[in-house]
């Protein structure tokens, strides 16, 4: 799939959500990415809906999408693999005591991007970053109040990331806002979440600092079986005007 700059820059912030999500020592997911019970491993299909598949000949797998979990439920490792099930990018992370210590993401097979993590002090993080060749001290200071906890990354003394979460009472992320000075860009997601803290409407928009323009989606999520943990196994999910986007199925194994 090919993505324009808009898409682009949406998907690097949302990486660099994910970066400071699992670096931090402040606002934390969910073990296990939120999911009921010991988790080892899940695998999410992205299917084509029916009405966009019907006559096209092709495989209904868009792409698929994979976690491994430790005990403790840190991700270790992740990978999103294309129709053909060929590995487009993995990223595989190691932990102590809840922070990541160590990282490194390949894309097609070669290594592009590696974190190790050279200091933590409270709530600041420094890390040697390299990406795609090119050296840089990364540092993450994390703050929070009450529901709110904000990260603050820098390279080589600049700030280049903000990230603001605001979580509900159970702290499940109801608002993250992240303002990315590399790309240019500040966007927005708010989440619904139902009683079994499932998201059901995800809300999108994005601001881009070299035309002033934005972007705003939004996307809705109906669930059908659940396992005996309590996790969903299948899902469809929507826009606003209740066009079909995704069939999502869903493979959970367990510790235990």
């Amino acid at each position: 799939m090919n993505m324009n700059r808009r898409q682009l820059a949406v998907l690097v912030a949302v990486l660099c959500s994910m970066v400071m999500i699992s670096c931090g020592n402040r606002y934390k997911e969910k073990p296990f990415g939120g999911l009921n019970g010991r988790v080892q491993k899940v695998t999410v299909y992205h299917l084509m809906p029916e009405v966009w598949h019907a006559g096209s000949g092709g495989t209904d797998v868009m792409k698929i999408i994979t976690s491994i979990y430790d005990v403790y439920g840190n991700e270790i490792y992740s990978a999103v693999q294309d129709s053909a099930e060929r590995v487009q990018v993995e990223t595989e992370s190691l932990y102590e005591d809840g922070v990541s210590i160590r990282s490194s993401q390949k894309s097609g097979g070669r290594t592009v991007a590696t974190l190790n993590l050279i200091s933590k002090d409270k709530g600041t993080l420094e890390y040697n970053k390299e990406m795609n060749g090119r050296f840089t001290r990364m540092t993450v200071k994390e703050s929070s109040f009450l529901r709110r906890n904000k990260s603050v990354v820098t390279e080589n003394g600049k700030v280049t990331t903000v990230s603001v979460v605001k979580t509900d009472r159970q702290g499940y992320p109801v608002k993250i806002t992240i303002t990315d000075s590399n790309q240019g860009t500040k966007s927005i997601q708010t989440n619904r979440f139902d009683e079994n803290h499932n998201i059901i409407e995800k809300h999108l928009y994005t601001e881009y600092d070299i035309d002033g323009s934005h972007e705003q989606s939004s996307i809705i999520f109906e669930y059908g079986d659940m396992d005996e943990h309590g996790n969903w196994k299948d899902c469809r999910t929507y826009n606003e005007f209740r066009i079909p986007l995704e069939v999502l199925v869903r493979e959970i194994e367990y510790w235990d």
